[in-house]
């Protein structure tokens, strides 16, 4: 088979993958917290590792999200998913919503995001210009 996995996957994919690797850091960093110090790892609790997977996330969307926008399907519900998403995800990171609500404001960002490129890649499968062109 000549396929390999990097022609297969879409930004979509690689979309889909980052914010789910950056809601699981949020969701498991509390719970982790008080075990890693015994361990003597503090990766987990890095401030670069969050604002790369930040601007990862974001920079992935954004082309991934155009592309859809501008080549397939021209529907705006992906980027205003991604859009609110995103919002979301910084809103939470930076303190906006505090206590306890912080953890639920990521996870719904990062599903936001997650969503937005689920329904970018099945807008992109249904099109008529993605399937003839």
């Amino acid at each position: 088979m000549e396929d390999n996995i990097l022609k297969r996957m879409s930004l979509d994919t690689i979309g889909i993958g980052a914010s789910l690797a950056c809601a699981v850091h949020c969701a498991l960093l509390p719970l982790l917290i008080t075990v890693l110090p015994l361990l003597g790892s503090h990766i987990l609790e890095n401030e670069k590792l969050e604002y790369g997977l930040l601007f990862f996330s974001f920079g992935v969307g954004c082309l991934s999200l155009g592309r859809g926008y501008f080549r397939h399907h021209r529907r705006i519900a992906p980027l205003l998913i991604f859009t609110v998403g995103f919002a979301l995800l910084l809103g939470g990171h930076f303190g906006i919503a505090g206590g306890y609500w912080e953890p639920v404001v990521i996870f719904t960002g990062a599903a936001g995001v997650t969503g937005a490129h689920i329904l970018n890649l099945r807008r992109c499968k249904q099109c008529v210009v993605h399937k003839h062109g």
